[in-house]
């Protein structure tokens, strides 16, 4: 008896010094830059050309009908007019026939070029609830407000107001530097691809492609105090599944044991009751890496010993559903079709469920599973439309993201850099066929506030937060496409 209490006295002891050592060489990954480079503004006039794009009405809408596209040409008109530097060194091409594509050519045309995409159109939106007027751009209690505010022309005037800045101060980058703002980015982004088509079409060799997807995000991380940056390094896939099923039909005052509607809800009932594994690996395992050494004691010991600790970190993340998302492939109903008349049968029944795909997976890998876990012949499954896998990650250990992490850093000192995954879509998904280095990542400062605000009711950018992110597409542009004057 005493030599297995010894044995398992030794054994804890053991498990305790291995937990113990890997907690104190789990250290920060953070790099600290040198200072940027200044960059000279004419801070109101850089506001005054975001509040006059936020005031034409950009508006991808579902119905085509609905759509105007005089308000995308009248915002080519006032970028061709507000950045008159970039006009003179960049040339533009207008590709799809609404976007817009911009070359800067570098001083060695033989190193790949880097591109900077975002985008023109912005969701619709409802007056009725807004504070301001969602397209009146005004500039008013330190903020301005508007949609495309956050999502997404603070990403193209943001750009070009630094290109326009680095232009005029006798800046000319090493690397060519590419810009493309897709048109339709909120319906599907065949702007982008349109874009993506003509540079895989011209051979052009791309390092690094910079497009949104993450931020500087204060008080979302657990058990991080400090703001986290967090750089998209792959996106979710995606596909919506049809499930359908039918029945003989008649009088609701004769039901069969079985209906179409009651078949089918047993279907999505174990869907939902069996959900997709959940697992950590490649950006996720990336992103722990990066914030675990920043935690407070306990969470760091969790995060320094996964290899232990997984399933307690799992079923963690999985008790929230924006935590869920990142750690394995969601599944949700969002349409349910049956019947005709209260007192008829129905002779069919149909359901759509929309899975968001984790790295990892394919559509055809859980097309497969789900059929699987219906197991009911009687009830098809089929894709709607076309399904997308999830992208490539991007590495978070090579050249072109440490150069992005280290623009952060320059303008946002406090920050600590983390690669992770982006559960929605983006048009950088459209690029992943040129570069192995596609990055997401927006220069905004968010609070779990802020974030309800994309899509949402009050879309607003501070003004010093704009300002600041000018600063960081200026120093992201040295840092990725180097100085061609040295």
């Amino acid at each position: 008896m005493r030599t297995a209490f010894r044995l398992i006295t030794a054994a804890l002891v053991l498990l305790l010094g291995v937990l113990a050592v890997r907690t104190v060489r789990f250290s920060t990954r953070q790099i600290t830059p040198p200072p940027a480079e200044p960059l000279e503004l004419d801070s109101a006039a850089v506001i005054q050309r975001l509040a006059a794009a936020i005031r034409l009405p950009t508006v991808s809408e579902e119905d085509s009908s609905r759509r105007d596209p005089n308000q995308l040409i009248g915002l080519h008109r006032l970028l061709e007019a507000g950045f008159p530097h970039v006009s003179n060194a960049l040339t533009r091409e207008v590709v799809d026939r609404y976007s817009l594509f911009y070359t800067w050519p570098g001083t060695d045309r033989l190193a790949p070029a880097v591109l900077f995409i975002s985008h023109l159109d912005v969701v619709p939106a409802d007056s009725a609830r807004w504070s301001r007027m969602p397209f009146a751009g005004d500039v008013a209690d330190g903020f301005v407000w508007g949609r495309g505010t956050l999502d997404d022309k603070v990403g193209v005037l943001g750009v070009l107001e630094a290109v326009e800045a680095l232009v005029r101060a006798g800046f000319r980058p090493r690397r060519t530097v590419y810009l493309g703002f897709g048109h339709d980015e909120e319906l599907g982004g065949e702007g982008a691809r349109a874009i993506a088509a003509l540079l895989e079409a011209r051979r052009v060799p791309l390092d690094a492609v910079v497009d949104e997807g993450g931020a500087v995000l204060s008080g979302i991380v657990p058990g991080v105090a400090a703001p986290v940056a967090t750089v998209g390094v792959a996106e979710k896939g995606s596909v919506s599944l049809a499930l359908t099923t039918h029945a003989p039909g008649g009088h609701s005052s004769m039901p069969p044991d079985e209906t179409a509607i009651g078949r089918l809800s047993r279907a999505v009932d174990r869907l939902e009751r069996d959900p997709f594994p959940a697992t950590i690996g490649g950006a996720e395992l990336a992103l722990f890496r990066a914030v675990g050494p920043e935690m407070a004691w306990p969470l760091r010991i969790l995060f320094a010993n996964l290899w232990l600790f997984e399933p307690l970190v799992l079923r963690r993340l999985t008790a929230s559903p924006p935590t869920a998302a990142s750690v394995r492939t969601t599944l949700a109903p969002t349409l349910i079709q049956g019947g005709i008349k209260q007192n008829v049968l129905p002779a069919s029944a149909r359901a759509v469920v929309n899975l968001r795909i984790l790295p990892g997976e394919t559509v055809e890998s859980v097309l497969k599973r789900v059929r699987k876990v219906i197991a009911d012949s009687a009830v098809q499954v089929s894709i709607v439309g076309q399904g997308e896998d999830p992208s490539p990650v991007s590495p978070s250990d090579g050249p072109a993201f440490k150069a992005l992490a280290g623009a952060i850093r320059q303008i946002y000192p406090s920050a600590v850099v983390a690669p992770f995954l982006v559960v929605g879509a983006t048009d950088a998904r459209h690029y992943t066929n040129l570069t192995p280095n596609v990055y997401r990542f927006a220069p905004l400062p968010l609070t779990p506030a802020d974030l309800d605000r994309f899509h949402g009711v009050d879309e607003r950018i501070a003004v010093p937060d704009y300002l600041r992110a000018v600063r960081w597409y200026a120093q992201a542009i040295r840092r990725l496409a180097g100085d061609g004057r040295r």
